[in-house]
């Protein structure tokens, strides 16, 4: 049996996350391999070795482990500075990181506990090493990085003094440890992730500091293994698959011309005004003609009116874009084709000078029409063909063209944010109360929108791309006031509120000996108060966020509206945040995906906003059986069922009364290789409205347009909108639905924040009661990942009466609890729970010293590590559990299903189960497995 340590587990790359402070340190290879300049660089998340190239990895920081490799001090506070890096961690353990001259990497612990046994450090390696890569340990012979994955996943697990990589060029380091250390490598394609994993262990000495010095590797290069096989045809299809309509041949593609004509001439799109919009429907209803697309109610309806005052109803398509590349450096084995830069391919890279950033999609365009591809010549071609299937202006990430002009195709824009500065530990989210910010977003406010300013077929401006809002509570306050004016904004509303230090310590249970001392102290948000206190800070914020920002654009651009921030699910379910879009923005945009529409938590978001009008920003469904590619949010069975899926959400927003606008991700598939700006990692789903053959999914589209061409009737209540009768889309009890758990980006820390989780959409319950006479205001929302270890989930309940858990264990169903049901095996056959089957209770108990897990018949118990922290609102709470594979008795690999269930109970005093609700399922659960849903493990 293989040793496998809890401190030794392989973890995904955190891309998302990294940002670098940077220290050069040179390094020089060895006499005869020429010269390389490497860096060692302390960064925020670790220690970055760099020897150019592929040739390059991270050092995490270490995780503090007991003797059973459990974490048991978690890192609080990392602080970079030049050649250093001081760590803090929980109880008061320090860890001083230092580089010296001589390249050697210095850990010293000061105030570490004996319970603190070990030591963990996680490095990932490119997979770039699988093209002549090799690695060693101590003076074993060189083994090659394995192009093809083999049947088990650790490559090595054992002591070794020293760890040498070495690229297929010859250049490689040797890392050296001052005493032996426990180490892992690991293939992590065993777990759907192309990269390497190298963990190594050693036991902390806080009077001996550890040592690691970086040197070249000596000794000759590594035998380049044999090239995996052919993954990716010359076209840029699955080789392993066929499915009707896949490009065999370049006669094929440009034999399509012709047929391209003949098929996008047979839709019959009905007769629209110049931009789009319902004819005579201005003076039919009185809407107002001001020369810009605008929003009205009327009768209480909310209409979109186009720059002539006709009704439009925004269909928009995202991404239209000739360009989805994809990133070749490094694995360029795997594809049947790929030409040189220079030559009648030029155009098919990314900026024409790219050879590493490949566009297929770009590639077939030129064989097809022999020229090169450019942008107004693509969007001309695509702007006919979209309207003929009854889509009518552009979407999110869509450039403007010459061509939107010549043929009055509107689009939607973004205000200018290049180079704002985000709230650290958050993404994309400016601080409003930064004078410099402030004064940077006027100035790129002032250069970019005057321009715009009288355009006509200009929709609106988004605000931002899925910011993550609901992280701010928890950062705001364990930030330096010294260096973010946020903090210091919360600081001033504490001593205004509380008048004296005193009564602050008390509320919020810390110690503080004056408010000056406050703003560069991390404060713990832990009692009700405090978290009273957070919410109000965060309507203050939200006020002056979009207050700022909706002032800032409205002054260089009176004309156009303010269209939302793009928000996802887990996000939008804020009614603080709700009530302050309202109050700035003329449109709310939701990427909402989805199965079922559901009408009653679109009715209480639009409520919270006060009433205004929205865009569902971003959503699709895909395919992967019928097309060659596995990626996508939401899988159905076939490209038919795509477009009953668009019928039945389209339609039924249309009938609304609120909802103005959709827009579908996006035009073209994404590539079988993933996006080029995540390299080895890239979302791949079929999500287009056309394949990377420049062909159209036509039994999709055939779906997509009668809705598109009958959208006028329906938005004016003239025809009931489309149902399709699939109980996966109805709110009805039991459909089959899909949950995708994609890998997690890197350690996944029970703390309710979102660090490391993937920025897949959170699925909602959507108040599906299956118990209980109404639903009381609770709802939920619920993400999974997983990793080599574990499970994760992250729930966030919406409850006025929050977190009144059960004490008896035996009886936690009866009060606020999360369940969850997971079948891996026979995922067809119906009748009570196998023995294969697990179900686990998880009481939202605030109380670390009570037991918070229990998994109905197992004996013993087995520990399920949990968080349960409230709301900042006090209206719910969040809950973030691990539920280790040993546990549920299966070891997922990419593209393994299983069955999947989760429901919420609800109590109001602790003691009796008041209401009950499933997001698949009945109440009968716990007794019958065919009303459970589906898991599907992805990348």
């Amino acid at each position: 049996m293989e040793r496998d340590m809890p401190c030794l587990r392989s973890f995904p790359l955190p891309f998302r996350r990294a940002r670098r402070l940077i220290l050069s340190l040179l390094l020089c290879a060895a006499p005869g391999l020429g010269f390389v300049a490497q860096t060692i660089t302390p960064q925020d998340q670790g220690v970055l070795v760099d020897g150019g190239g592929t040739l390059q990895f991270r050092l995490d920081y270490p995780k503090l482990c007991d003797g059973a490799g459990k974490e048991i001090r978690k890192l609080l506070e990392t602080a970079p500075s030049g050649g250093e890096a001081l760590l803090k961690y929980e109880g008061g353990i320090t860890l001083q990181i230092s580089v010296t001259p001589e390249h050697t990497l210095r850990y010293a612990f000061s105030n570490l506990p004996a319970e603190v046994k070990q030591a963990s450090v996680l490095s990932l390696v490119s997979f770039n090493f699988t093209n002549g890569g090799t690695w060693r340990f101590d003076d074993a012979s060189a083994a090659p990085f394995p192009p093809e994955q083999g049947e088990k996943p650790h490559l090595y697990q054992g002591q070794a003094g020293s760890f040498t990589l070495r690229q297929g060029d010859g250049i490689g380091l040797t890392l050296s440890f001052s005493s032996s250390a426990y180490n892992q490598l690991t293939d992590n394609r065993a777990w759907g992730w192309k990269v390497f994993a190298w963990r190594w262990n050693f036991f902390p000495n806080p009077n001996t500091p550890l040592t690691v010095t970086v040197r070249p590797a000596d000794g000759p290069g590594a035998a380049k293994p044999t090239a995996p096989a052919k993954q990716v045809d010359a076209f840029g299809q699955n080789t392993r698959f066929d499915w009707p309509g896949k490009l065999k041949s370049e006669d094929e593609l440009k034999a399509d011309i012709a047929a391209d004509e003949a098929y996008y001439a047979s839709f019959k799109p009905p007769a629209l005004d110049r931009f789009g919009g319902l004819p005579g429907s201005q003076e039919k209803f009185g809407l107002k003609k001001t020369g810009f697309f605008h929003v009205e109610q009327k009768n209480g309806k909310w209409f979109l009116a186009d720059p002539d005052g006709n009704a439009f109803f925004h269909l928009g398509v995202c991404s239209f874009l000739p360009h989805d590349y994809t990133y070749v450096g490094g694995r360029r084995e795997i594809y049947e084709w790929l030409p040189p830069l220079q030559g009648p391919y030029q155009s098919a890279f990314h900026n024409g000078n790219e050879v590493d950033n490949f566009s297929f999609h770009s590639a077939n365009l030129i064989r097809k029409y022999g020229k090169p591809v450019e942008d107004a010549d693509f969007a001309r071609r695509m702007i006919g063909r979209v309207r003929q299937f009854g889509f009518n202006s552009g979407g999110a990430f869509s450039p403007f063209t010459p061509a939107h002009a010549e043929l009055s195709f509107p689009y939607v824009s973004g205000l200018p944010n290049k180079g704002l500065r985000s709230i650290p530990g958050t993404a994309h989210i400016p601080d409003p109360f930064d004078e410099e910010t402030r004064a940077k977003f006027d100035k790129l406010c002032a250069e970019a929108l005057p321009a715009k300013a009288a355009d006509p077929l200009l929709i609106g401006y988004y605000l931002e791309n899925e910011p993550l809002y609901e992280d701010l509570p928890r950062v705001i306050p364990t930030l330096k006031g010294s260096q973010n004016a946020c903090k210091r904004r919360l600081v001033e509303m504490l001593r205004t509120k509380y008048g004296t230090v005193e009564a602050f310590s008390a509320a919020w249970n810390l110690p503080a000996k004056t408010f000056d001392e406050l703003a560069d102290q991390a404060l713990a948000v832990s009692t009700p108060q405090a978290n009273a206190d957070m919410k109000a800070y965060m309507e203050l914020y939200f006020d002056a966020y979009f207050g700022w920002m909706s002032s800032t654009a409205r002054q260089y651009d009176p004309n156009h509206m303010l269209i939302g921030n793009r928000l996802q699910h887990g996000t939008i379910n804020n009614e603080v945040l709700c009530r302050a879009m309202g109050k700035y923005l003329d449109v709310i945009s939701f990427n909402y995906y989805t199965y079922v529409l559901d009408t009653d938590f679109l009715n209480q978001i639009d409520k919270w906003a006060g009433g205004k009008p929205m865009f569902l920003s971003e959503f699709h469904w895909d395919s992967p059986k019928d097309s060659g590619l596995p990626g996508g949010a939401k899988d159905v069975g076939s490209q038919v069922e795509r477009g009953l899926a668009y019928r039945n959400y389209v339609e039924q927003a249309a009938a609304t009364g609120y909802i103005v606008g959709i827009e579908w991700f996006s035009l073209v598939d994404q590539p079988l290789t993933g996006r080029w700006f995540s390299k080895y990692n890239g979302e791949n789903g079929n999500i287009g409205l056309f394949s990377v053959a420049d062909r159209p999914w036509k039994e999709m589209i055939a779906e997509m347009a009668k809705t598109n061409h009958e959208i006028y009737p329906v938005l004016l209540g003239e025809r009931k909108p489309f149902v399709y009768d699939n109980p996966r889309f109805q709110m009805a009890k039991g459909g089959n639905k899909i949950v995708k758990v994609p890998r997690a980006l890197g350690p996944i820390k029970l703390d309710g924040g979102a660090e490391n989780w993937p920025g897949t959409p959170a699925e909602g319950l959507g108040r599906r009661l299956v118990q209980g006479a109404d639903d009381g205001g609770v709802d939920a929302t619920f993400k999974v990942c997983w990793d080599d270890a574990n499970l994760y989930l992250l729930v966030n309940v919406v409850d006025p009466t929050p977190m009144k858990a059960q004490k008896d264990v035996a009886r936690f169903w009866q009060g606020d609890c999360v369940e969850l049901f997971l079948g891996p095996t026979q995922l067809n056959e119906p009748g009570a729970p196998l023995a294969s089957d697990r179900q686990f209770l998880l009481a939202a108990n605030t109380d670390g010293t009570q037991p918070r897990s229990l998994a109905p018949g197992r004996d013993p118990q087995p520990a399920i590590p949990m968080t349960v922290l409230p709301n900042v609102n006090g209206q719910g709470y969040i809950l973030e559990a691990a539920i280790p594979f040993s546990v549920l008795g299966f070891t997922p690999k990419q593209g393994d299903e299983a069955l999947f269930d989760l429901g919420i109970d609800d109590s109001e005093d602790g003691k009796t189960r008041k209401r009950q609700f499933m997001w698949n399922g009945t109440d009968k659960n716990s007794a019958e497995r065919k009303g459970w849903g589906r898991a599907v493990f992805n990348q």
